[in-house]
């Protein structure tokens, strides 16, 4: 690959974003800052793979059986099995997670040098790409699969883009890969597609691949939904978030029909809107000037302001992984008019486009200079007597520990949630000073005297608050 100055100057943006990201979310997993759900589940549940038991964990208990693939239909998981059979670590994942999504940058390079006219628009949108604040809540939380549908989807529209049609549909099948909920925004680049200016011939070819998209992903989305995760004990899960609109899909799309007022209701709420306005200030609402691309960005909008689970709407979570992508494509073709309708306007149109990702930056970044979490490069007492309890823990018994605990451990066949186990484990560890999961001290307290009382247990204290409960039998991993 031949490199410009421009290109080696994008490389190294990634690069630098690469090694920050790195290092930031593999201190935050050394000193107990990811959780069991969702650290846990994915590193418990790729260990499980490749000891024989195919995306199982114990963490996520549903009817039946606790296959991962149950409650989330990921067939992208298993591209990265034979990763953590080499390095089976949560740190592989967390690595792995920023390299995908440091990647991203390239196709939007690529697409902004493509479709913009000549300047500085490639660079700049590239580091507004890889300092936008959705991205870096995305690999700051722990890991998730869906961040891979942001690399994926970006690539499938720069095929789309230059008319390369197989690789489009690989990169397009893969992002649907990536989780249940990801085909339907595939499904609306179906319509992206349709919708989208063609020039030399091609408008008959787009439509036909639009139109076959769209039912493609449907059939998948039904596949998975219906057969394949009902098939593994369990099925579509996440409904409940939307309750007030109605119980199925068909019943929520009814009721938004037929009540419009239902929709503004849900929707034009003070946090929402602060969510959406935290989307696209970092683009200076760009993809507004662009309605073809919004086709790729109001599924996940919906998604996530449709629900009353306030998590999906904080901005401060994986969700937006479904939104980054269309966000950017509506960001380079929402300027392309800009520059057009607008063409003596460019330095403005620079300078905008700067402050705005500043802004967002600087006030919404969980990695802001102004607030950036210097603890995190450090320790205190209670990460070394967690590192204490962690390494007293054969390899093979079973666990129950309070969440932070749950990622360091989870490379067993069984580990539980304290107060969650279906059986008494091998061994508990526990905070005292931490309630998460019990109703008050004294099921707390109860719940810890149950193991006692058996007689079969015995415990060690740690500066009066902590407690290691173990099988009497036990040999501890002293070190």
């Amino acid at each position: 690959m031949n490199l410009t100055k421009e290109s080696k100057i994008v490389w190294l943006m990634i690069l630098a974003y690469f090694i920050f990201f790195s290092l930031f979310t593999s201190f935050r997993h050394y000193n107990f800052q990811t959780q069991a759900w969702d650290m846990a589940i994915f590193s418990q549940t790729l260990w499980n793979t490749i000891h024989g038991k195919i995306m199982f964990n114990s963490l996520e208990e549903i009817k039946g059986p606790y296959n991962h693939l149950a409650v989330h239909m990921r067939p992208f998981m298993f591209l990265l099995v034979p990763g953590y059979a080499l390095f089976p670590s949560p740190y592989f994942l967390l690595i792995i997670q920023t390299l995908g999504l440091a990647l991203g940058a390239w196709p939007i390079y690529l697409l902004a040098k493509k479709i913009l006219p000549p300047g500085n628009w490639p660079l700049i949108l590239t580091a507004g790409y890889l300092l936008y604040p959705p991205l870096h809540w995305v690999n700051t939380f722990d890991f998730h699969e869906i961040a891979f549908f942001i690399p994926l989807f970006l690539t499938a529209l720069y095929f789309l883009e230059t008319k390369r049609w197989g690789w489009m549909g690989l990169f397009l099948a893969l992002a649907a890969s990536t989780k249940e909920d990801a085909v339907l925004i595939v499904l609306f680049s179906g319509l992206y597609l349709i919708l989208k200016p063609a020039t030399d011939g091609w408008r008959s070819t787009q439509r036909k691949l639009g139109v076959a998209i769209i039912l493609l992903s449907t059939f998948y989305f039904l596949l998975a939904t219906k057969i394949i995760m009902p098939a593994l004990g369990g099925g579509l899960l996440r409904l409940d978030r939307y309750a007030a609109l109605g119980s199925t899909p068909s019943e929520i799309i009814g009721n938004l029909i037929r009540h419009p007022g239902l929709f503004v209701q849900t929707i034009f709420t003070q946090n929402k809107l602060e969510y959406l306005f935290w989307i696209f200030l970092p683009v200076s609402f760009l993809p507004i000037f662009s309605w073809q691309s919004l086709a790729l960005i109001i599924p996940g909008i919906l998604e996530n302001t449709l629900t009353g689970f306030k998590s999906q709407f904080a901005g401060l979570y994986q969700y937006d992984a479904v939104i980054i992508g269309g966000i950017f494509i509506g960001a380079i073709y929402g300027l392309k008019k800009v520059l057009i309708r607008f063409p003596a306007q460019k330095i403005l149109a620079e300078r905008i486009l700067i402050g705005a990702i500043a802004l967002g930056f600087f006030f919404r970044s969980p990695i802001n200079p102004l607030t950036f979490p210097t603890a995190i490069f450090k320790s205190n007492p209670q990460w070394k007597t967690f590192r204490t309890m962690t390494r007293l823990v054969p390899p093979a018994a079973s666990v129950a520990a309070q969440t932070n605990l749950v990622p360091h451990l989870a490379n067993r066949e069984q580990i539980y949630l304290l107060g969650r186990e279906p059986f008494p484990v091998d061994i508990a560890l526990i905070d005292g000073a931490d309630l998460t999961g019990f109703e008050s001290e004294t099921n707390f307290q109860t719940y810890a005297d149950n193991y006692i009382r058996s007689g079969k247990y015995d415990f060690q204290t740690i500066e009066d608050r902590y407690f290691v409960i173990y099988k009497k039998e036990l040999q501890l991993n002293y070190k």
